[in-house]
């Protein structure tokens, strides 16, 4: 370790072994074999040292055994050379930043600081970012804005979410339950107490097994989102804590929900509840679109703060997949003074935490593929380009609004050609795990051919697909759990529309398909 010496203006530094080795150096103990110096009675203050030019040594007490200032450099060069300090990150231009994730070490510690960085992360409720004030919850992680959080409990400024303190204080007693949500499948999310009540008592025994398994009975949980996107649930207060109540959304039965005859467009599953689309077309259609709210949002359909909902076909321009890409480059280029990818520019941490979160988001919804790839063949998508200001849309032609004609024919081509619904299905399954050897490469062709399909994207450059294939393969090597892939995945029916037409085989597995991406 350097030391500055202590001579006010002085920029020298020097070793304390050398400083006492050349005898000619002022060092200054603070302890001695007696126990600490009296500061008043030392000379300078304790533990400092000064170089040769600022110290007062007698010359009468220099050790005979002190070497010459030229002997220890001669020494030092006899050494092999120091090796350099690593380069900060936030300093590392994009090539070193490439050979930094490409140590397993580096990569680890990458992923430690950006998913435990709250910047541009979103909260498990409204969706909206959350700011450096709100912290996950110590046990699940689950991370919430804390006003959010307080509409549901009360008590989430101890920093554990409901239903991690109810685990913690009731796992291993008889009637134990693990918490989860009885309106979706999603495992995790921020969970908050469900109550329901059957119309008559008659045929119900408070306390007995059948009553215990029931919806009605035991201590049940629910989604936030879940309860809060549902036309039918509210939140009421018991004894001054939040519970959300679904009575009635539960059939009288206390086995299923009162939707339990639709399937989740998405998920094809019939158990909890399901949500219709408030488009106007929909609703009024023989057929709404019926799906489970966490399924909607983890596919990318529109859920907005009013507490409407879209399916694929009526979202909303600003939430179909370009749009979602396109605002995951705008967080990179807003940050450049030219507006133009750069990849030699550098990252700070929380810019990399932002740009990680986004790409998560972005991630997960290509997950849903194997599911939304027909519907997107066959209708396209809501996009609509952004006009400044300054700009008007009737002089403008459609290469500068970088609009893409497309038909279903077309789209299809497309669609088979990136194979759109097979990568789903092997991000889902992170099929991409499975490859003995290097996982990335085949990982890294079959998302550069997705963002190079300009009926899907738009018409991206070539820096702008590197960007996003960097960013979306980050994402995936994370392991994040809000990806929600293999372990972490939603479940999803085994029949029905879930399943190839031609053969029966499950639409969200590759099963014989070959891996996108692998030579």
């Amino acid at each position: 370790a350097l030391h500055k010496c202590r001579q006010e203006n002085c920029d020298k530094y020097l070793h304390l072994t050398c400083a006492r080795s050349v005898g000619t150096c002022s060092v200054q103990h603070g302890e001695g074999l007696e126990g600490i110096f009296d500061i008043t009675s030392l000379e300078h203050q304790p533990w400092t040292l000064a170089c040769p030019e600022h110290s007062d040594v007698d010359p009468e007490s220099i050790p005979e055994n002190s070497i010459s200032t030229d002997q220890l450099v001669s020494i030092a060069k006899s050494y092999p050379p120091e090796p350099l300090p690593p380069k900060p990150f936030y300093k590392m231009t994009g090539k070193e930043r490439k050979v930094y994730w490409s140590d397993d070490d580096n990569l680890a510690q990458f992923f430690e600081k950006v998913m435990t960085n709250t910047t541009g992360a979103k909260c498990a409720i409204c969706d909206g970012r959350v700011d450096q004030h709100d912290k996950p919850c110590n046990e699940c992680g689950v991370l919430v804005h804390t006003s959010c959080a307080y509409a549901f409990e009360s008590q989430f400024s101890s920093g554990t979410c409901s239903a991690c303190r109810y685990t913690k204080a009731s796992i291993g007693t008889e009637d134990y339950e693990e918490p989860k949500c009885h309106l979706c499948n999603q495992h995790g999310g921020f969970l908050v107490k469900s109550s329901a009540k059957p119309v008559s008592m008659k045929v119900w025994k408070k306390g007995s097994r059948r009553w215990n398994k029931s919806l009605f009975g035991g201590t049940k949980y629910c989604h936030a989102i879940c309860a809060m996107w549902n036309e039918q649930s509210y939140i009421e207060h018991f004894e001054n804590e939040p519970i959300a109540q679904c009575k009635e959304v539960i059939m009288s039965n206390g086995m299923s929900h009162i939707t339990h005859q639709f399937r989740c467009v998405l998920c094809g599953m019939s158990n909890g509840i399901k949500a219709d689309c408030s488009h106007p077309e929909c609703r009024k259609s023989k057929e709404p679109w019926k799906y489970h709210i966490s399924c909607a949002r983890a596919a990318g359909f529109e859920i907005n703060d009013d507490m409407k909902t879209c399916c694929f076909r009526h979202v909303d321009s600003s939430s179909v997949f370009r749009a979602r890409l396109e605002d995951f480059l705008e967080v990179e280029l807003c940050r450049l003074p030219d507006q133009t990818i750069r990849a030699s520019a550098p990252i700070s941490w929380d810019h990399a935490s932002e740009l990680f979160h986004a790409a998560v988001t972005v991630l997960r919804t290509l997950g849903w593929a194997w599911r939304w790839a027909e519907w997107w063949v066959k209708w396209g998508d809501n996009w609509e380009p952004l006009i400044e200001d300054h700009q008007n849309e009737a002089d403008m032609t459609d290469e500068e609004l970088k609009k893409v004609p497309s038909t279903p024919e077309s789209r299809c081509a497309d669609a088979r050609r990136c194979r759109l619904a097979a990568f789903g299905a092997a991000l889902r399954n992170r099929d991409y795990d499975k490859e003995s050897g290097d996982d990335k490469a085949p990982l890294e062709r079959a998302l550069k051919a997705v963002l190079s399909t300009p009926s899907l994207v738009g018409p991206l450059k070539s820096k702008e697909i590197d960007f996003y294939v960097t960013w979306l393969s980050l994402a995936y090597h994370s392991k994040s759990s809000q990806l929600f892939f293999c372990d972490d995945k939603i479940p999803v029916a085994n029949d029905s529309f879930c399943l190839h037409t031609a053969d029966g085989s499950p639409k969200f597995e590759l099963g014989e398909r070959p891996l996108p991406g692998k030579n």
